[in-house]
């Protein structure tokens, strides 16, 4: 039996109807569980097997059976471990596909061993006549994200105290800490804050004042702190612990805290936000430590050089309300809080006023709009300068304007230069709502004009200049890979009766660019596992390969400065779009491009350079933003995310292989298809 779904195909913008696999959603589930990678992580395998062994050998040297609770069993692993590590019992729980994880316990030959309960812990029920005949003595769990409690840790490690375990009961693991450093950042506040539009001389847009006054938005900002360049940040106040949570109960779970620690300022800086990690204590003694810190606060850090590897578990970054300026030796607040779900952060002065210790909310719309990387390549002062600079050139006062793209700066920005009418299309109100700040704000409302659709714009055209400049950055919130902003393109061509026939397009092209390289670590995330721990997992790769193929593209955006690889090849070119043409016939193309270096090769990584009018030094580039050097690890734009094609298998390569690529693009419904492959 197969179901229809709907799609929004981001390169036309138009709704599709899809025949999809009866289970498609569960396997998108499985599929982007993120599973894999956890298995991938040897130091939680390793140090949670530690805990487990320690809790049980505790419960056993006390006289008492050792009787597990494994809750979001997942794939069983934890349960596994347990089995072997000699558990008297044990009962899992998993509401996500249980049935088929029953397959990994049975390859492994502990299905007489585990009780799967396919069930919420929330639901299960304790007695003769319920899902477990007694409460269990020792809790094995992994509810965690990069925010800690942003899974429900706290409900669920309070329910199994309060209904699932005994008194004295083990949890493994048994304590986690909160650690905040806080720090400035010019780069990093360009994801929060949009900064004045100037040309290098003049300002040409100012920032609307509720844009400027804005406290931001709470949601956490995961990255890859690691791989933060050192000299982007300066630290205020080095790594403090903010907050304690002990999942055994010896101290109350609370659901909502505030703390205010007294801090002193290392240096002279302007505090601006918070970076925030934790850790584990995966035994009862504090013996078995699982940190998440970054490389130059992990504990690991001066015995090894090379620190765990983590995609599931990263490190986050809280932007303060308000930025404070302060002096070294300066005494200052740190304001953390915390309800069930997650954390927010405030930085206060003696002289500053009392501050508001409620969870920040948007209200200018751009951080609920954007993602953070979007801000940034707003701010991103290269990238403006090659836009103003083209548009110099291209703007008179007889312009006509019409603008392609979500929340650009580019209308009123064109209007600034002197155009004499800028039209401009946003199809999200929030987007549109930004927009409209910035024309009013910089007082443009009798040369911008907003419309909602296509239609709206149409339905005027009567009164309506035709158009002779049509531009774009492009962006638009439904694409997440760099070229499907070529919906513009295709805005354009279905307002071809608003264009004069002589109509200038910026960008005027595109190139879509590829290169093999080899991941450091990313890899691991589409790898198969064979084994983990010594527990067979061949069934469980053959369920995320089958779910992969049915619900996952293949190729999927990342942001590849977050993580490293090296090339191995030059970079090639796949094909090249006029945009001065209409969208009516499609593209094929093939081609091959020789391995230059021995290695590894995971994947092939592809890009879009937007070529703004013919001039070089005016390209906009979503890849690298140094020329790449062959077996040199490539430096990313950091603004944008950048599409990966995973091959199926790891392949080993030198100088004597050949990489071969097929790409079929059908420009009447936007379907592209990449394959690559090598020999």
């Amino acid at each position: 039996m197969s179901v229809f779904t709907v799609k929004v195909n981001p390169l036309t913008g138009k709704s599709e109807w899809e025949l999809q696999n009866e289970d498609y959603d569960y396997h998108q589930e499985i599929a982007r569980s993120g599973f894999a990678d956890m298995l991938h992580d040897s130091e939680r395998n390793q140090k949670y097997y530690a805990g487990i062994k320690q809790a049980i050998n505790e419960m056993h040297s006390r006289g008492k059976k050792a009787h597990v609770l494994d809750i979001g069993t997942g794939t069983g692993l934890l349960s596994m471990m347990a089995a072997r590590s000699g558990a008297d019992s044990i009962v899992a729980c998993e509401y996500r596909g249980v049935m088929k994880y029953e397959k990994i316990i049975d390859e492994n030959g502990l299905e007489d061993r585990i009780h799967l309960i396919p069930k919420r812990s929330l639901e299960i029920k304790v007695g003769e006549t319920g899902d477990m005949k007694h409460r269990a003595n020792i809790l094995v769990t992994e509810v965690f994200d990069t925010e800690l409690i942003g899974e429900g840790a706290i409900g669920t490690f309070q329910h199994a105290l309060n209904c699932l375990l005994e008194e004295d009961c083990i949890v493994v693991p048994s304590l986690a800490r909160v650690y905040a450093q806080v720090v400035s950042s010019e780069l990093a506040d360009k994801w929060n804050r949009l900064q004045p539009v100037t040309d290098g001389l003049n300002t040409l847009l100012s920032t609307p004042d509720k844009v400027k006054a804005c406290a931001g938005a709470a949601a956490v900002h995961d990255i890859q702190l690691s791989q933060f360049p050192s000299d982007q940040f300066r630290t205020i106040v080095p790594p403090t612990e903010v907050f304690r949570f002990d999942w055994m109960g010896r101290e109350p779970l609370i659901t909502k805290r505030s703390m205010a620690l007294p801090l002193v300022s290392q240096v002279d800086g302007l505090v601006q936000m918070v970076f925030m990690w934790w850790e584990l204590d995966m035994d009862t003694r504090g013996e078995v430590l699982l940190s998440c810190a970054p490389v130059w606060a992990h504990p690991m850090s001066e015995t090894s050089n090379e620190l765990p590897w983590r995609d599931h578990w990263m490190q986050a970054v809280y932007y303060l309300p308000q930025e404070v300026p302060v002096k070294k030796g300066d005494e200052i607040t740190l304001w953390a809080h915390h309800d069930e779900y997650s954390f927010w952060f405030n930085v206060t002065s003696p002289q500053s006023e009392s501050p508001d210790h409620s969870r920040p909310v948007c209200t200018c719309g751009l951080h609920v709009a954007f993602a953070r990387t979007r801000i940034g390549a707003m701010n991103d002062p290269d990238r403006r300068h090659k836009y103003i600079r083209a548009l110099q050139e291209l703007v008179t006062p007889e312009t006509i304007c019409l603008c392609l793209s979500d929340g650009s700066l580019l209308a009123p920005i064109a209007a600034k230069l002197g155009a004499k009418k800028v039209y401009c299309i946003e199809g999200n109100f929030l987007t549109q709502n930004l927009t409209m700040q910035y024309v009013k704000h910089n007082k443009l409302e009798d040369r911008v004009q907003v419309f909602g659709n296509n239609k709206d714009l149409l339905s005027t055209i009567e009164s309506l200049d035709k158009v002779t400049l049509v531009i774009a950055e492009p962006n638009f919130i439904t694409t997440v890979l760099p070229w499907q902003n070529i919906y513009f393109w295709y805005l354009k061509n279905e307002l071809s009766q608003c264009l004069s026939t002589s109509v200038s397009t910026l960008p005027m092209a595109a190139t879509i660019w590829a290169m093999a390289v080899q991941f450091d670590h990313l890899w691991k995330i589409r790898a198969p596992l064979h084994s983990v721990e010594g527990f067979k997992m061949t069934d469980f790769d053959k369920l995320i390969e089958s779910s992969s193929l049915i619900s996952d593209s293949p190729v999927e955006p990342q942001p590849l400065w977050e993580y490293p690889c090296r090339a191995l090849t030059q970079p090639f070119q796949i094909f090249n779009l006029n945009f001065v043409t209409n969208t009516e016939q499609s593209i094929q193309t093939s081609g091959s491009v020789m391995c230059e270096a021995n290695g590894t090769c995971h994947g092939i990584v592809l890009w879009v350079d937007w070529d703004l009018d013919g001039n070089p030094k005016h390209v906009i580039s979503t890849g690298p933003q140094e020329t790449p050097e062959v077996k040199k690890q490539v430096k990313w734009d950091m603004h944008t995310r950048q599409g990966v094609f995973f091959f199926p298998t790891q392949k080993s390569v030198d100088v004597s292989n050949v990489f071969y690529y097929k790409v079929n693009f059908s420009l009447h419904n936007g379907d592209i298809q990449f394959n690559f492959d090598t020999m």
